[in-house]
Parts: C-alpha cells; sequence; structure tokens
C-alpha cells in the first residue's frame, strides 16, 4: 500500500474498535506525553503556567475554605497543586501512568496531601463527595456521547447538594475543523507515538450524522514497521451541552468571563468554560 492510498480514504473516516483511543496509558507514551505537559514551549499539550494561574485563581473565588475537589484527567497534578497550596482538598484522576507518578512526586516533595488515581474517569468511583468537579483541556469531548452522559450523570451523584462542575469543552466548529482538514505527512526524529525516527501519516474524517470528528495515525520507522493509532472526539452545539447538563441533574451558570478563564492564544475561540451546580 502506497502512501495516497493510505493517506485519502474515504469519509467519513471509521476507526476500528481498538483505534478510537490513543494509548494514554501506555508507558512509553505516558512518558513522552509528559514530557510535553512540562515543556513551557507551547501550550497544547498543559497551558503555560501563567494562565493555570489564572484559571486557579477562578476556581478559588468558586469556592468555600477547604472545599473537596475532583479533577477528573488531571494530567501531571498543575491544578490540583496550585489549588492544595491554596488549603483546599485534592483528588486528580487520569489513565497516564507517567503523569500520575509525577503528580505524586511533586506533592510529595511540597508535602501536600493529594490524592492521585491512575484510573480511566469512567470506571471511577469515590467513596466521599465533593464540593467541585472540574475537566479542562477539552476532556469531555474525548467520549461518546453515551458516555459523557454517563459520566455527567455520575459527577452530579458525587458531589454535594449545591456543588459545582466546572467544564472546559471545545467549540462545534474547531471539532469539525479538526475532522475536514486535510491528511498531511512529516517526518519526525522522535514524536509521541515512537521514540525512534519515523514518518508519520495523519488522516482526518468527519461524520457529519454522528457529529464525530475522527483522526488515524500511521507512524512508520525506518525499518517500515507501521503503528497505527486512532482517536475520536464528538461535537456538541452550544444548546446541546446546555441541555446535556440539564438532563444529567445540573442547572447552568454563567460562563466566566474570557478575561478570568483564559484558554491561552493557541485554543482561543477554540475553547471555553461552563459552569454548572448540581440541581
Amino acid at each position: 500500500m502506497d502512501i495516497n492510498t493510505i493517506i485519502s480514504g474515504p469519509y467519513p473516516l471509521k476507526l476500528l474498535p481498538d483505534e478510537s483511543k490513543i494509548p494514554w496509558d501506555d508507558a512509553g507514551f505516558s512518558q513522552r506525553m509528559l514530557e510535553n505537559h512540562l515543556s513551557q514551549e507551547h501550550d497544547w499539550a498543559s497551558r503555560k503556567l501563567p494562565v493555570i494561574e489564572q484559571q486557579v485563581t477562578w476556581i478559588t473565588s468558586q469556592l468555600h475554605a477547604g472545599a473537596r475537589i475532583l479533577d477528573l484527567g488531571c494530567g501531571p497534578g498543575f491544578y490540583t497543586h496550585m489549588l492544595a497550596e491554596r488549603g483546599f482538598h485534592c483528588t486528580g484522576v487520569d489513565f497516564s501512568p507517567a503523569s500520575i507518578t509525577y503528580a505524586r512526586q511533586q506533592a510529595q516533595t511540597a508535602g501536600l496531601d493529594i490524592e492521585y488515581l491512575q484510573q480511566d474517569v469512567r470506571a471511577y468511583s469515590p467513596a466521599q463527595q465533593f464540593d467541585f468537579i472540574m475537566m479542562t483541556f477539552g476532556e469531555l469531548n474525548v467520549f461518546s456521547a453515551l458516555d459523557a452522559h454517563a459520566l455527567l450523570s455520575h459527577c452530579a451523584q458525587w458531589l454535594v447538594s449545591g456543588g459545582k462542575l466546572l467544564t472546559e469543552v471545545h467549540t462545534f466548529d474547531e471539532i469539525k475543523r479538526q475532522g475536514m482538514a486535510a491528511p498531511a505527512w512529516q517526518r519526525c526524529p522522535q514524536g509521541l507515538f515512537l521514540a525512534r525516527p519515523h514518518l508519520l501519516l495523519t488522516e482526518h474524517g468527519w461524520d457529519e450524522e454522528a457529529q464525530t470528528s475522527s483522526t488515524l495515525f500511521w507512524a512508520i520507522d525506518e525499518s517500515g514497521n507501521a503503528t497505527r493509532f486512532g482517536n475520536q472526539m464528538t461535537a456538541w452545539h452550544d444548546e446541546e451541552y446546555l441541555s446535556l447538563f440539564s438532563d444529567c441533574g445540573f442547572t447552568s451558570l454563567p460562563r466566566p468571563a474570557s478575561t478570568a478563564w483564559p484558554v491561552s492564544q493557541t485554543f482561543d475561540g477554540k475553547l471555553f468554560a461552563l459552569l454548572a451546580e448540581k440541581q
């Protein structure tokens, strides 16, 4: 199969069952991803720290002293670490072993009592309730509509009465744009998918009916070995987000202003925050 055949498939792109997620829990992949989280040269894995600090300041304004916070998809623990320093009781859940190991080490070094769990957030089941639950950086969009509904319903159960849920989500247009992007290729001395030199081929697809974008990655090393990965994201219109929250037991609250919740220049107009309260 030649390169043109690989990158010019039919639309909408259909992923195989085992290609629906990037391997966040793979040891090698998660370590390479952690390096991108920690980088202050770009915003695409985690925001630069000054932006996160502004967001944490806004979160703090929503909470009473000593509030219990759950961060779903916490990554290396930037938010939970800063919030714990401000006296909040924090729990972080993430699928990445490298990120959770790093977060635990940072908390231990700083003498912070933060609970970190390496787990798929869809399988998480806490023993206590929280005052505030957060999912940043488009975490909700990586799930199917069915999984998103189930996860938000669980969040409503995990919150105390009057507890708040913060979700930072992608705009519909941004996810559709990703799905409609042209196929591409690049030479990589190393990258997320392989630590050795390789050719990375990328193909995108958009399913209008399902409102999902799909991305298929082929990483081909110098020996001709090909590794295939896939990723899918669900798009929601603004009114669909509000209906989803209502169906799951939440009342939507005014969004934080862009000055209070900056998304960084990289994601300006592509991400925005939604705030809701348990009914």
